[in-house]
């Protein structure tokens, strides 16, 4: 077992190891704004690239940021090729909250095995996911069919090889069990201790067992504002799926392997905590003090900025608009470009007219965690956002 003092540390950067990656076939980037095309699912080989901004204005494919179509809650599994070994299987567990867990085997070693949890994410642009857990680099899988991931280069671009690079599932949930370092926000009232988990924001019980005895009599010794209060917890854990409190359903359950030390709560940040301007799709929560959702959109009001060419889209659930964007520090101007042209029904219509009087008057923005806010130039704020990110 890990020493404690490398319990920030996730398991799979303890060991590194690569996967057997060919020559790679550089992939352009494609800017944000661009949609993808209503066709049919992509070559199993690598995600299609968006077409251009022109055929992106003229099809009524859904915007960037919809949901994956995957058969979420699944299982994906499947043998990768490796440098050195015989293979890394891989389990990954999607749930559509946005959690993950991941456990690599790597087949003919005795210790072999490293877990990882965490969130994913999908790319607003490409059909692609993010695994945003203990790794310094999220690793990245194109979305190549309803129930199939292929695995990307860490730079994203796609593995050319007629090796198998692909993770399937049947549409079903099977979990797997886990073992690592964890940090949470551990609680304890009434015999009911909890602990939720910091690279996820999930809850989860904790079983009396194991190192669990130390971690309470730890928490119970310890000053707290008030009976109950959260503790920030350093833990070796075992999460696995154990009959809840309620019913006959089994729930994912923290196991107390070893327990490291007790912190007042602080800081207890997921990855996607705080998040950058670019390369995300922000869902539109206001303009003009407003709400931006009306009953009658046929999508989410969306804004997302492209880092390549900095290009933008933004739609309120009718048209999709898109132009050019510039920076300069917490400065912001966004310019008018093409749009759709189809007729939307009020109040679609003045709420489309009021996104594109913001867009005009927008001067500066802000974030606040996975919060976005665009200012006018007098500083009064003229739209809220909220990242989208568990899609």
């Amino acid at each position: 077992m890990e020493s404690m003092r490398n319990l920030a540390r996730p398991r799979a950067l303890a060991r590194p190891r690569a996967l057997a990656l060919p020559a790679l076939t550089l992939l352009t980037l494609v800017a944000a704004c661009q949609d993808r095309s209503a066709e049919g699912p992509p070559a199993a080989d690598a995600p299609p690239p968006p077409p251009s901004a022109a055929a992106a204005a003229a099809t009524d494919a859904p915007p960037p940021g919809h949901t994956t179509g995957l058969p979420l809650p699944a299982t994906f599994a499947g043998v990768l090729p490796c440098a050195d070994c015989e293979g890394i299987h891989h389990h990954l567990d999607l749930w559509p909250d946005g959690v993950f867990h991941l456990r690599q085997t790597y087949l003919g070693e005795a210790d072999g095995t490293f877990d990882d949890v965490g969130l994913w994410r999908r790319d607003p642009v490409r059909e692609v996911i993010f695994l945003h857990g203990g790794r310094e680099a999220p690793l990245m899988f194109a979305i190549t069919g309803p129930r199939t991931l292929r695995r990307l280069a860490m730079d994203g671009s796609p593995i050319d090889s007629d090796l198998p690079y692909d993770l399937t599932t049947d549409g079903t949930l099977a979990p797997t069990e886990l073992t690592l370092p964890v940090r949470g926000a551990f609680t304890y009232l009434a015999d009911a201790p909890r602990l939720r988990l910091c690279r996820t924001g999930r809850s989860h019980p904790v079983a009396m067992e194991g190192a669990y005895l130390e971690l309470e009599r730890a928490y119970l010794a310890a000053d707290k504002p008030r009976p109950g209060a959260p503790l920030l917890a350093h833990l070796e854990a075992t999460i696995t799926m154990r009959p809840g409190m309620e019913g006959d359903a089994r729930v994912p359950t923290v196991v107390v392997r070893e327990f490291g030390r007790l912190e007042p709560e602080g800081s207890c940040t997921s990855p996607l905590d705080v998040v950058g301007l670019t390369d995300h799709a922000w869902r539109l929560l206001t303009l003009d003090g407003q709400p931006a959702t009306v009953a009658d959109a046929r999508h989410d009001p969306q804004l997302i900025l492209g880092s390549q060419e900095q290009r933008y889209h933004a739609t309120v659930g009718c048209n999709r608009l898109g132009g050019r964007y510039s920076l300069a520090g917490p400065e912001i101007a966004f310019e008018p470009g093409a749009s759709t042209l189809m007729a939307c029904p009020p109040p679609l219509e003045e709420l489309e007219q009021r996104l594109q009087q913001v867009l005009g008057r927008a001067a500066r923005w802000a974030i606040d965690g996975r919060r976005l806010a665009l200012h006018d130039a007098s500083g009064a704020t003229i739209a809220t956002a909220e990242v989208v990110i568990l899609r």
